[in-house]
C-alpha cells in the first residue's frame, strides 16, 4: 500500500513542487538563522565588550602609588556609575600581584581571574560564573612603573551576561519570525507562480473538453511554456495519427463500399435470373440457362473475392506505415528477408493459372544470387503477385510472361515481362491510380492492384515502374527495393 504522502503528492504539480522546495528553503532559513545568531551572539559581545574595557580604562586611569601601595580614587561621577551598574550585577576588582601571588586592593575579592597568565596591557575577555550567575569578565594587567617595583596592577570588571542574552534572544526571535515570513511568502508565490504559468495548460484542457469526438485538428497552443511544449508537440503528434488512422479507415469504407456494390448487385441479378429459369415451363432449357447463370456467379464471386484480397492488402499496408510512423522510423521491426526466395513462391503460386490460359510463364533464377532485402515478406509476396496476376490476366492466350530477379547496383530488381497488348507511355503512370481502368480494356479488375504494389514498395524504401517489354512489345514492371548490406 502506498504512502499517504506520496499518494497525496503525485496529485498536484503545486504539492510535488512544495514538498521539494519547502525543506529546502526551511532548511536554507534555518542556516540562515544559525548565522544570523553567531552574528548577533559577536556584535552584541564586542559592545559590551568595549563598555567593559572602557570601564577598566577608567579605573586605570583613577589608580596611583602612595609609597609600595596602590591607591584607587575614582571621581564622585565615577562611583555613582559603579553604584548604579551594582544595582544592575555589574563587579570589578582591583588586585595586585607579587611574585604569583595576588592579592585585593578593593571590590570583590572572590571575582575568579582568568585561567593563564594575562599579558600586561592586553584585555583579556571571559565567561566565568559569579554568586551564582552567568557573568562576562574583561581582566587587564599592567606592571607599576617604579624601578624598585616588582608588581602588577590587575583590573577587572564584571558584568551579568543576562542584559546581552536578552537582547541576542530579542533580535535572534524577530529574525526567526523574519524567516519564517519568508518561507510562508516563497510558498504563496511559488503556488501563485505555478498557477499563473499553468494558464495556458487550463486553456488547453478547455480546448480539448469542448472538442467533439470527430474532430481531429491539431490543438492550436500559444504561450505554453518551453518546458511543456514537448507534451504539447507529442499531443499533436498523437493526434495526427490518430487523424490519418480514422482518415485511412474511412476511405478503406468508402473503397469497399464502392467496389462491393457492383459485384453484389450483379450477384444478386444472375442468382434472381438462375432462380426464374429453374421455375420455367422447359426443364431442358432452364436448365441450360440456370447452369449460364450460375457460372456467372461463380465468375462474379472469383472477382467479388479478388477484390475483396486487394481491398484487405490495401488496408495492411496502410495499417504497417501507421505502425511504422509510430515506432520512428521505416525499418524498425522488420527482418531481412531473401526477395528470390519470394520470388520463387510467386512463380510456383501462379504456374496453374496461367497454364490455364495455355501461357508460357518462365521463371529465371540466377544461380547463386541472393537479394536479402529489409520488407515484411507476406507484404511482398502480395505486392509480386500483383504484377504476375497482372500480366497473367491482361495477356492473351499463348503470351510468354516471365519473372525474374537480379542485382542492379544497391537495388533487388524483381521485373515482370509480358508480350502483351502493353500500355501507352501516356497512360503508364495513370495505371497506379486506384481503380482506374483504361478504356476500352474488357478484362474483368477492380484496379487496385498496381496501386497496391506502389504503396507496398514504398513501404519499404522501394519503387514499381512501368516500360515496355524486351521486344518492342508488352509491359516489363520492375519492382526495386534496397538491398541489405551483409
Amino acid at each position: 500500500m502506498r504512502h499517504p504522502v506520496l499518494l497525496w503528492r503525485r496529485g498536484s504539480l503545486r504539492r510535488q513542487l512544495l514538498l521539494l522546495l519547502l525543506p529546502a528553503l526551511a532548511a536554507m532559513m534555518a542556516l540562515d538563522t544559525w548565522l544570523t545568531y553567531g552574528t548577533l551572539r559577536d556584535a552584541a559581545n564586542t559592545a559590551y565588550d568595549r563598555s567593559l574595557y572602557g570601564s577598566i580604562r577608567a579605573i586605570d586611569n583613577a589608580i596611583g602609588m602612595a609609597g609600595d601601595n596602590v591607591q584607587l580614587t575614582l571621581p564622585d561621577a565615577a562611583m555613582e556609575i559603579f553604584e548604579t551598574a551594582a544595582q544592575t550585577h555589574v563587579f570589578y576588582r582591583v588586585s595586585t600581584e607579587r611574585a604569583g601571588q595576588v592579592e585585593t586592593v578593593t571590590g570583590y575579592s572572590d571575582l575568579p581571574l582568568p585561567r593563564g597568565p594575562l599579558v600586561n596591557n592586553q584585555p583579556r575577555f571571559y565567561d566565568a560564573e559569579y554568586l551564582g550567575e552567568a557573568v562576562r569578565i574583561a581582566a587587564m594587567a599592567r606592571p607599576v612603573y617604579r624601578p624598585d617595583a616588582r608588581m602588577r596592577v590587575i583590573i577587572q570588571v564584571a558584568e551579568t551576561a543576562e542584559p546581552r542574552s536578552a537582547l541576542i534572544g530579542s533580535v535572534w526571535r524577530s529574525a526567526l519570525a523574519r524567516d519564517l515570513l519568508l518561507i510562508l511568502l516563497s510558498a504563496t508565490i511559488l503556488v501563485g507562480g505555478v498557477t499563473y504559468v499553468l494558464r495556458p495548460l487550463a486553456r488547453v484542457r478547455d480546448d480539448v473538453e469542448a472538442r467533439s469526438p470527430e474532430d481531429l485538428t491539431p490543438l492550436a497552443f500559444e504561450r505554453v511554456p518551453a518546458e511543456v511544449r514537448p507534451l504539447v508537440d507529442a499531443v499533436n503528434l498523437h493526434v495526427s495519427r490518430s487523424a490519418a488512422m480514422a482518415q485511412s479507415q474511412a476511405q478503406f469504407i468508402a473503397d469497399a463500399a464502392h467496389q462491393l456494390r457492383t459485384p453484389l448487385a450483379i450477384l444478386k441479378t444472375q442468382a434472381e435470373y438462375a432462380q426464374r429459369q429453374l421455375n420455367a415451363a422447359d426443364p431442358e432449357a432452364a436448365r441450360a440457362a440456370a447452369g449460364e447463370a450460375v457460372g456467372g456467379i461463380v465468375t462474379q464471386l472469383e472477382q467479388a473475392a479478388r477484390l475483396t484480397n486487394q481491398l484487405l492488402a490495401l488496408a495492411r499496408v496502410r495499417q504497417h506505415r501507421a505502425d511504422a510512423a509510430q515506432a520512428g522510423e521505416a525499418g524498425e521491426g522488420i527482418d531481412i528477408i531473401d526477395a528470390v526466395t519470394v520470388a520463387e513462391q510467386v512463380a510456383l503460386d501462379y504456374l496453374p493459372l496461367a497454364r490455364g490460359k495455355q501461357q508460357d510463364f518462365g521463371w529465371e533464377p540466377v544461380p547463386g544470387l541472393a537479394l536479402p532485402v529489409r520488407a515484411d515478406p507476406a507484404l511482398l509476396r502480395e505486392a509480386l503477385a500483383n504484377l504476375v496476376h497482372n500480366a497473367i490476366q491482361y495477356s492473351p492466350r499463348g503470351s510468354r510472361i516471365t519473372l525474374s530477379a537480379t542485382r542492379v547496383g544497391d537495388h533487388a530488381c524483381l521485373g515482370v515481362e509480358d508480350d502483351g497488348p502493353g500500355i501507352p507511355a501516356e497512360e503508364r503512370e495513370k495505371v497506379f491510380a486506384r481503380f482506374y481502368r483504361r478504356v476500352g480494356n474488357a478484362e474483368p479488375g477492380s484496379g487496385l492492384g498496381l496501386a497496391i504494389s506502389r504503396e507496398m514498395a514504398a513501404r519499404f524504401g522501394g519503387t514499381v515502374e512501368l516500360g515496355e517489354g524486351g521486344q518492342g512489345t508488352g509491359v516489363r514492371a520492375v519492382l526495386r527495393l534496397p538491398v541489405e548490406a551483409g
